[in-house]
């Protein structure tokens, strides 16, 4: 039976696109879906005959703000910052929105600062599908990140894990104090405001990673579903392709080294792709660099016969043509650097970037490099080492290939049964 379901996702590209791909897949399954995001992404998701909503923040004016865009990208203020000064002070706008397109709804599905949702879930007595993008969202104590505040947790027992965790929880008092008072004058319990990390929903989690990159411990939110990575990076809604000058570069010679910083770090490269150009120079190896739309002009006089200055390509169809792919370790990138089998050097910047980058480096397809030590002596190091890696990368590209988490999320989403609406 078709059901109408609403998606809520806040954020840069890499959390966009894989909700995208779950909305493009229930449209195909006769559902009728409504994505709810940042303004900016209107155009992109109707192109893809998804009905849009918008909600705040703005995430067009983050992305034009070079202030906001540094503090954004912080290694050990970052993932605070984002939560407290940009994706919460607009909670009651957004939830208001949320609640309205909610009493339509039969299913909600959110993604982990889209705050606002759970609460409209909580105030209409509708099933809520919480969702994991990546391992460092889940705080196993079997399997713990690594937290650029605290590097030493992979170390650490899961008694003591267990113990630190707990304490962490209580953090969510202070970092989501907006999200505890709208509750409270929304009428509900302290339970319906979401744990920033470790979060679970007894309706179901989907957990958007592959079991090849993190396996399934015993204390995932339950019931946890393994989905895999979904995959969508086109630009828009027509069908995916390089520019044509690309493509006549990789035709041209040798696989490039692609270095790209995702949508997310590349509003504040630093010096990656500076001292990219000084590596490559010097190795006299051909590469690729996806320098964002903001960057273009500044990065262009970097172009020649060996070095192609690009804005955007995307990543399904560059990276498998790559000799290694060096990226920054958000998700949405991993991922694709991942399914294309080829290995990779990681210079991970905030959030989440640390932990993925470990998590790499021990499947053994990749290296990594920190982004305070990043420079072409090291990066030429890398390059160097990185074809090591590349039996390994080739094979666990094979598998993340065989995995289709968009059709194992719909059917989850299929099977959980709407829930009597709240009056």
């Amino acid at each position: 039976m078709p059901k109408q379901v609403l998606i809520a996702t806040v954020g840069s590209f890499g959390d966009l696109h894989p909700y995208l791909a779950i909305a493009i897949g229930l449209k195909q399954r006769g559902h009728s879906v409504t994505l709810a995001s940042s303004a900016m992404y209107r155009e992109k998701v109707e192109g893809e005959g998804i009905r849009f909503v918008a909600i705040p923040p703005l995430m067009a004016d983050i992305e034009h703000n070079p202030e906001i865009r540094r503090r954004a990208m912080s290694t050990f203020d970052g993932t605070r910052y984002v939560v407290q000064e940009l994706f919460l002070p607009p909670i009651e706008e957004a939830y208001r929105i949320l609640l309205a397109e909610a009493r339509s709804a039969d299913i909600l599905l959110g993604s982990l600062f889209a705050l606002g949702l759970p609460l409209a879930a909580a105030k209409l007595g509708l099933p809520y599908l919480n969702s994991a993008l990546q391992p460092a969202a889940i705080l196993s104590i079997y399997d713990p990140p690594l937290v650029p505040q605290m590097p030493l947790l992979p170390l650490l027992p899961p008694a003591l894990l267990k113990v630190i965790f707990n304490g962490m929880q209580h953090l969510n008092g202070f970092l989501l104090k907006k999200a505890f008072e709208l509750a409270a004058k929304e009428g509900l319990p302290p339970s319906a405001v979401p744990r920033l990390f470790g979060h679970s929903s007894p309706h179901g989690n989907l957990i958007l990673f592959s079991k090849h990159f993190m396996k399934e411990q015993a204390d995932f939110p339950q019931p946890a579903t393994m989905c895999g990575f979904p995959f969508y990076d086109k630009l828009d809604a027509s069908l995916p392709s390089l520019d044509p000058d690309l493509e006549a570069f990789l035709q041209a010679g040798e696989p490039p080294h692609v270095f790209t910083l995702g949508t997310s770090a590349v509003m504040d490269p630093g010096r990656f792709y500076t001292e990219a150009h000084k590596a490559v120079t010097h190795l006299k190896k051909r590469a690729v660099f996806l320098v964002g739309r903001a960057n273009y002009e500044e990065y262009l006089p970097l172009a020649s016969d060996s070095v192609f200055i690009c804005r955007y390509a995307p990543h399904s169809l560059l990276m498998p043509r790559a000799a290694t792919n060096i990226h920054q370790g958000g998700i949405g990138t991993t991922a694709q650097a991942l399914r294309a089998g080829k290995p990779m050097i990681v210079v991970p910047y905030s959030h989440d970037q640390p932990d993925n980058a470990r998590r790499c480096v021990q499947l053994g397809v990749g290296l990594t490099i920190t982004r305070k030590r990043f420079k072409a002596s090291l990066l030429e190091e890398a390059l160097l080492a990185t074809p090591k890696c590349s039996e390994l990368a080739r094979s666990l590209g094979l598998l993340i290939q065989s995995e289709d988490a968009v059709a194992v999320a719909c059917e989850k989403i299929e099977a959980t049964q709407p829930s009597p609406r709240k009056i």
